[in-house]
């Protein structure tokens, strides 16, 4: 089959866009890509998890399409909750590996500020089961506070320790001119921020935002000089938290990552650029344990060490739109490793990109390397 590779990226500051609908948005991106490579795609293809109940619009594909005066361009929504930008992608090298396509533009989409915090929340909760957890009043930071609890009382990490996450990931965004938060915050200031479900608090989840990613995905004849190949997607799902004998495991992360690691030979995880899905500080925490780059109940003390994690500032300070978060997580490593990103470089071979929805209800990665 044909190989896939990421030719071009471009993204949209993630932020409070009161001025600017869902169109004007995936306009931005759009704009900057054809500025970028001068053609427009042979397929169009957009995450977004919450058009339909935020900004009532299903079939965002088509309309954008329309919007942007792309006649005869066939596209598709995906969504697959907060995994849909790279499921997106997935789909994306498949067309192109298929020789279906040979430029294939990925744009992630979300606008999230059009109604107040808490129908944004309330609609976010959906990503649960509707019948038997959504209903019942149970939301996200519930799971993700449950899990923290247990997870503090088995392996006897501290408030501070946790908090070791979001210090980084604020270290991080400061840098990246796209990021929501940009300014660093202390472990006396996250543990005595609001309470948002004990003992989650405010500066351990992700702000509200709006935000627009974009990625080209090519076959090889229509590569850019400059591009990432897609060594190989792995996704899966897992049983609802309430289901699994021990809530501090990712198991749809573990599984995946089974699937994938004997592509990078002998490397390891924590010397490879790594962007991992923390919507909460805990979620963090599990993933580098779930992918093996520290022991359980041994993340926290190795978060300060890791030179390429997450250096966007993750869902936590960079921003999580929903459909648009592994997109933007995907061109942040390409400028990473092409052209340097928020004050960083890397050099290496390979970068490795988790997503999941909620607490690992199902879960991608996707491995990188270097062209």
């Amino acid at each position: 089959m044909n190989k896939a590779f990421i030719s071009a990226v471009c993204m949209t500051k993630i932020g409070r866009h009161f001025k600017l609908g869902i169109k004007n948005l995936i306009h931005e991106v759009t704009a900057c890509m054809e500025e970028k490579t001068g053609s427009r795609p042979d397929y169009l293809i957009i995450a977004s998890a919450l058009s339909a109940l935020q900004t009532h619009q299903l079939d965002i594909a088509s309309i954008a399409t329309q919007y942007l005066g792309w006649n005869n361009t066939p596209s598709m929504r995906v969504e697959t909750g907060e995994t849909s930008g790279i499921a997106a992608l997935e789909l994306a090298q498949y067309i192109v590996r298929s020789g279906a396509a040979s430029k294939v533009l990925v744009i992630g989409v979300e606008k999230m500020t059009e109604y107040p915090s808490n129908k944004v929340n309330a609609d976010y909760a959906k990503i649960l089961d509707y019948d038997t957890e959504y209903v019942r009043n149970i939301t996200p930071p519930n799971y993700a506070a449950l899990v923290m609890k247990e997870y503090m009382r088995k392996y006897g990490a501290t408030r501070d320790d946790i908090a070791e996450w979001p210090v980084k990931m604020h270290a991080n965004a400061v840098n990246n001119p796209y990021a929501q938060l940009r300014f660093p915050v202390s472990k006396e200031a996250v543990s005595n921020a609001m309470v948002i479900s004990e003992p989650i608090t405010l500066l351990d989840a992700f702000p509200i935002g709006d935000g627009a990613a974009a990625v080209l995905v090519t076959n090889e004849s229509a590569r850019s000089k400059d591009a990432l190949e897609i060594v190989a997607i792995a996704s899966t799902t897992a049983p609802p938290l309430y289901l699994r004998e021990d809530i501090t495991e990712l198991p749809a992360t573990k599984a995946a990552w089974a699937t994938l690691k004997k592509k990078l030979e002998t490397r390891k995880l924590g010397e490879v650029a790594l962007q991992v899905h923390d919507s909460y500080s805990i979620y963090g925490i599990l993933t580098l344990e779930a992918l093996e780059v520290s022991d359980k109940g041994k993340a926290c003390s190795i978060i300060p060490n890791l030179e390429y994690l997450n250096v966007g500032g993750g869902l936590k300070a960079r921003g999580h739109p929903i459909g648009a978060t592994g997109l933007y997580q995907v061109a942040e490593t390409y400028e990473l490793m092409i052209n340097g990103f928020a004050g960083k470089q890397y050099s290496g071979e390979y970068a490795l990109i988790h997503s999941m929805s909620g607490p690992d209800y199902n879960a991608r990665l996707a491995l990188l390397r270097r062209w």
